[in-house]
């Protein structure tokens, strides 16, 4: 039934807990005696999503769920190889879902791994803007000025103002983000002049 639905012998020998080689040995003796059958897998094989799990895939996927049930975070590309090997797949599933590309079967099977369609280093690097940006609005509130990033007074007010003048090239060559300018225009307003 399952060769009849379409599923390949691994798939099958995977999930009957048997050796490839004795269902490919069974379904031999099989299509001896049910004509038909191989056309039937054929035609079913072809009919499913081409983005189908895969045997390898389901394999991957158990590996991400255990390492991260091991290690309470998802892999990160600085472990061993190991690790490396599982960061790389998932960033390969990430990019897969965010350019709408992944089947609804994998995106469910993927739903066992928390945080898997987060890109963690954007996040990090977004939670950093974040912060200097509360810095900046704490100075701006304990100093009544806009940091400088020349003639500075202290170390603090040099790098709130570098990071500053960075976001003003920034909107200048349209490469900040939209929601980042909208909050910093929110947090502060008077940001846009410089001082």
């Amino acid at each position: 039934m399952m060769y009849e639905a379409g599923l390949t012998v691994r798939e099958i020998a995977d999930r009957c807990h048997q050796n490839v080689a004795t269902v490919h040995l069974h379904l031999q003796v099989r299509e001896k005696y049910q004509t038909g059958l191989r056309a039937a897998h054929e035609a079913a094989l072809n009919d499913r999503d081409p983005d189908r799990p895969s045997t390898k895939w389901r394999k991957c996927l158990e590996e991400v769920i255990h390492f991260q049930s091991d290690h309470g975070r998802l892999p990160r590309n600085e472990g061993d190889a190991q690790e490396q090997r599982l960061f790389s797949w998932i960033a390969v599933q990430r990019r897969s879902f965010n350019q709408g590309k992944m089947s609804k079967a994998k995106e469910t099977l993927l739903g066992s791994v928390s945080d898997w369609a987060t890109d963690t280093n954007q996040r990090d690097l977004d939670e950093r803007w974040r912060a200097k940006l509360i810095d900046l609005q704490d100075f701006v509130s304990e100093f009544g000025t806009m940091p400088r990033y020349k003639n500075f007074v202290s170390e603090r007010e040099h790098e709130l103002g570098v990071w500053l003048h960075n976001q003003h090239q920034r909107r200048t060559e349209k490469k900040i983000s939209e929601w980042r300018l909208e909050l910093i225009n929110a947090v502060l307003p008077e940001w846009k002049r410089r001082s």
